[in-house]
């Protein structure tokens, strides 16, 4: 029987957003404060939303460099996606409802693609946005399940399809004896 494998979030690549995400969000207090000088109602307006919607976003951000969020789990029955808004979160994906594995690009982004064999037992259980959004990604030609992986640590694309393709393989030759687990440091 195989291990469990996880993969993190790299820290070090949201401290890097986190950077971004207050400059954004001095940037938009700066708008305010022009706004408020020339009495422009609206820089006003797109500096307090911005400055919210921002502020909003690096609280969410600061808080995963602390928690050291999963990406993806592989355990012997499936895995659980948690790597984006789509994600089907504490889900499992069972290795038997897979029909393949494969790498997909989009707009110069990677992601690992799975396709389900029967995927309307496992979609009607998520929210109505999940599904319409998994339905267009399907339209394009992807699976139903797309894990994206670029802010994960000590994981690449590669990695994770390889790894995915030996638990989905039921045969000796798909079995591994590596360390299984990603550090979360």
């Amino acid at each position: 029987m195989k291990e469990e494998y996880i993969v993190y979030q790299s820290k070090i690549k949201q401290i890097g957003l986190s950077f971004l995400g207050l400059l954004m969000v001095i940037v938009c207090l700066f708008v305010l404060l022009a706004g408020v000088v020339e009495t422009q109602y609206l820089m006003i307006g797109i500096g307090l939303i911005g400055g919210l919607f921002f502020g909003a976003c690096e609280i969410f951000i600061l808080k995963q460099v602390f928690v050291g969020k999963k990406l993806v789990v592989l355990t012997s029955e499936g895995f659980y996606d948690y790597s984006s808004a789509l994600a089907t979160k504490d889900r499992l994906i069972p290795w038997s409802g897979i029909e393949k594995i494969e790498n997909k690009s989009m707009a110069g982004q990677t992601f690992v693609s799975a396709y389900l064999k029967e995927p309307d037992p496992i979609l009607s259980q998520l929210s109505t946005f999940q599904k319409k959004a998994i339905s267009a990604n399907v339209a394009m030609g992807f699976g139903e399940i797309n894990v994206n992986l670029q802010s994960a640590k000590n994981c690449t694309n590669d990695d994770l399809l390889s790894r995915m393709n030996r638990y989905l393989d039921p045969s000796p030759a798909g079995e591994f004896a590596e360390t299984n687990q990603v550090s979360s440091n």
